[in-house]
């Protein structure tokens, strides 16, 4: 054997097994192709290979050899499940799974000798993703799960021109009664005690009464999501009324029997009693027209109306059955700067609420007189009070983003809501005993924000938070207080109270065809009106904004 300087001169054959162990690897690794070396560095006794090509070419071969056998060992601990760099959990939010890069994914006391990254998205259980919450207005509200309520919808025409309309396809339809020349929406009640009967009122004489079963509701929506339905309706305007007349103010009485109606035309203002079933009653012709504001006192008795009189407020009590009324003067309260919003306390006081007033008046037979005046917040400007008789409680709010609560010795407890101005307040309505440590208030803000607060605690804190992004323009519970419908300009959203996670229904207003309005301009400066309530069942949430009246199917 000649040696040189790094060992033999010529290469030492391999042994005989390892030499058929190789052969039966390049076989396997591949099989259909018959690999030659170059004509140059093939040997023979006449031309010995080179020292230095003999050895790259031996060690050439080995190399490759022991990344086939290598390859082959890792492809086959992947198929056993047991890889050598395992994938990873994400948190839940991102892509799924990452490889394992940090010691903290290396194998752990409990993984011995199996070279799994943990925990191992192959063989253990994927992480669930949190669940997420709406509590309070730093949160977003998860909306993407939640059930959309667009199918089932169904929108009401309000223009003229519906003789053919049922004729016609949904979108046609509304298109032609809800043009440019539709009136607007600006009232709409559901009947007290009965679920198929809507009031609705607004500019251009509109003043109707529908009968709308459930069932036209429930039929599913075609393809572009529109349902227009049609329904049977009376007319709730005298024949001397002109058709460019607006009605103004429109309230149901508490059992149903009746709706008062206010219309303003020419500088003519009347206020019109009718029947659920569209029969006129009687009218009373107003002096100063217009009334803004109309309420029944909770037996029924008698109908409060608030209206402008040369620049202050005039505060007139209809009596129902007698058909004479009483009238109460604000010399220094201008109704166009700070309207004003009343309550019923009882038969024969009521509260009005707007700017810095906050007083409780007295009628009688003769004449009506301020029994209380309340204490206000400097500098605020109340614009809305709920009364609640069950508690003798009254709720105000206003522009500082305050709520208060008042007591009948006039004892005033606050509520920070932690918005700029507080927009819609709501009591809940109870079917039940009311228990002495717990009434709750709903409260919406020009944040987005819903609170639900115990009236009764002495903390200030709310129950719970929810948020909706813009500003919150009604708010509505069922007649059972089980849920809460929020509405925006652009969504409504639908949370069971106590259990205000995610919402259970979600209700958009810009997808539909069918709501397409003509006044829905961006650039407009006008601000829409809203409208919004559930029938007795709690089955039907209405919907209005400008020239257009949604009827939502919730259960």
């Amino acid at each position: 054997m000649q040696l040189g300087v790094f060992g033999p001169l010529v290469a030492h054959p391999l042994p005989h097994q390892q030499q058929l162990d190789e052969s039966d690897d390049d076989a396997e690794a591949e099989p259909d192709i018959d690999v030659q070396p170059p004509p140059a560095l093939i040997s023979t006794p006449a031309a010995p290979l080179p020292v230095a090509v003999a050895t790259a070419a031996s060690s050439g071969i080995e190399v490759e050899n022991s990344r086939k056998r290598q390859g082959d060992r890792q492809q086959q601990s992947l198929a056993n499940g047991s890889p050598n760099k395992r994938p990873r959990l994400s948190n839940g939010y991102e892509h799924g799974a990452d490889a394992a890069t940090t010691p903290m994914e290396l194998d752990g006391p409990d993984h011995q000798g199996d070279n799994h990254a943990y925990p191992s998205p192959l063989e253990g259980e994927q992480a669930s993703t949190p669940v997420p919450r709406t509590d309070g207005p730093e949160q977003g509200t998860q909306i993407d799960k939640v059930e959309e309520l667009a199918s089932e919808t169904t929108f009401i025409p309000l223009g003229s021109g519906l003789d053919d309309a049922p004729a016609l396809s949904p979108v046609t339809a509304l298109s032609r009664v809800n043009g440019d020349s539709a009136p607007v929406l600006l009232h709409c009640q559901w009947h007290p005690r009965d679920p198929s009967l809507l009031a609705a009122a607004g500019t251009d004489a509109l003043a109707r009464i529908w009968n709308i079963s459930r069932g036209a509701a429930a039929d599913p929506a075609s393809d572009d999501h529109v349902n227009a339905l049609v329904p049977d309706f009376h007319n709730l305007v005298e024949d001397d009324i002109p058709p460019k007349a607006t009605v103004t103010a429109m309230a149901w009485n508490w059992d149903g029997s009746a709706i008062a109606l206010a219309t303003d035309s020419d500088s003519k203002a009347r206020l019109s009693l009718w029947g659920p079933d569209g029969s006129h009653f009687h009218h009373f012709e107003v002096a100063e027209p217009p009334i803004y504001k109309l309420r029944w006192s909770p037996h029924n008795t008698a109908i409060l109306a608030i209206a402008p009189d040369n620049g202050g407020t005039l505060i007139t009590v209809y009596h129902a059955q007698t058909l004479n009324s009483l009238t109460y003067f604000l010399s220094n309260h201008d109704l166009s700067a700070e309207p004003l919003d009343v309550a019923w306390t009882s038969d024969t006081e009521f509260l009005l609420c707007g700017g810095e007033l906050l007083a409780l008046l007295r009628y009688s037979d003769k004449e009506i007189l301020q029994v209380q005046k309340f204490e206000t917040r400097e500098g605020d400007t109340l614009t809305q009070v709920q009364y609640d008789p069950h508690c003798s409680l009254a709720a105000t709010c206003g522009e500082k983003g305050v709520v208060d609560v008042w007591d009948s010795s006039g004892k005033r407890r606050s509520i920070d809501a932690h918005c700029d101005a507080v927009t819609a307040l709501a009591w809940q309505p109870t079917q039940s005993p009311v228990t002495e440590t717990e009434r709750l208030l709903a409260s919406g803000g020009e944040d987005g924000a819903i609170f639900i607060w115990n009236a009764l605690a002495t903390d200030g804190t709310a129950k719970c938070s929810m948020t909706m992004g813009p500003a919150i323009v009604a708010l509505a519970f069922t007649p059972d207080g089980a849920f809460l419908a929020g509405a925006t300009s652009e969504r409504i959203l639908i949370w069971k109270v106590g259990d205000h996670g995610i919402p259970r229904a979600s209700w958009s207003r810009l997808p539909h065809p069918g709501w397409l309005s003509p006044r829905m301009n961006p650039e407009s400066d006008e601000e829409d009106e809203h409208c919004l309530g559930w029938d007795s069942t709690g089955h039907k949430l209405a919907y209005g904004v400008n020239s257009r009246l949604a009827i939502i199917n919730f259960r």
